[in-house]
């Protein structure tokens, strides 16, 4: 498995930096670093947010890409739903948390004004041997619709894949794809 945006802020989990009520951990302020930022709030509440865009072109012919697309790596983002719910998961059991826990996962795009439309987001994939392709079979979506999962500190391993799996697979069919984490 790929790492995640987790894996990234390895620079920076030996010195979180304290929020109102959380903690923060943030690649944003490093120059050459994928952009990763995390809070684990002292209720429960984790936010995880990576630029999935990062490097996502970095193999691909320039013409595979719409003139007006964001690549956007489908590996990041499985990787960024199995981070997201491990990471609920586990602060959830620290904190003695016992209800259900609602994930939420979605793509967004910056753009330069509030009435510039957002980019086409254009998935990339990596088949085998590494090799990345932008199918051509994709959908290229301006927006993707949020998607929720539910889980249970209670959960086990396998409950945690499966939850990880329906989320990345939500986000993802909004591109025409079936993809297996």
């Amino acid at each position: 498995m790929r790492p995640g945006p987790l894996a990234s802020l390895e620079v920076v989990t030996g010195n979180p930096r304290p929020g109102l009520r959380r903690w923060v951990f943030s690649t944003l302020l490093l120059s050459g670093a994928r952009e990763v930022h995390a809070e684990l709030h002292h209720d429960g509440t984790v936010l995880l947010a990576a630029n999935v865009s990062w490097n996502a072109a970095r193999n691909l012919a320039t013409d595979d890409i719409p003139d007006a697309g964001i690549a956007v790596s489908q590996d990041f983002i499985g990787a960024c739903c199995r981070d997201l719910t491990t990471t609920a998961w586990e602060l959830a059991r620290r904190l003695r948390i016992d209800s259900a826990l609602q994930l939420t996962t979605t793509l967004t795009a910056v753009t330069p004004s509030s009435t510039t439309p957002p980019p086409a987001l254009v998935p990339v994939v990596t088949g085998f041997g590494g090799f990345t392709d932008a199918p051509n079979h994709a959908r290229h979506p301006r927006r993707i619709q949020p998607v929720t999962a539910v889980l249970t500190p209670l959960d086990e391993a396998e409950a945690l894949a499966e939850t990880a799996q329906e989320l990345f697979t939500d986000v993802m069919n909004q591109f025409g794809l079936d993809p297996q984490l």
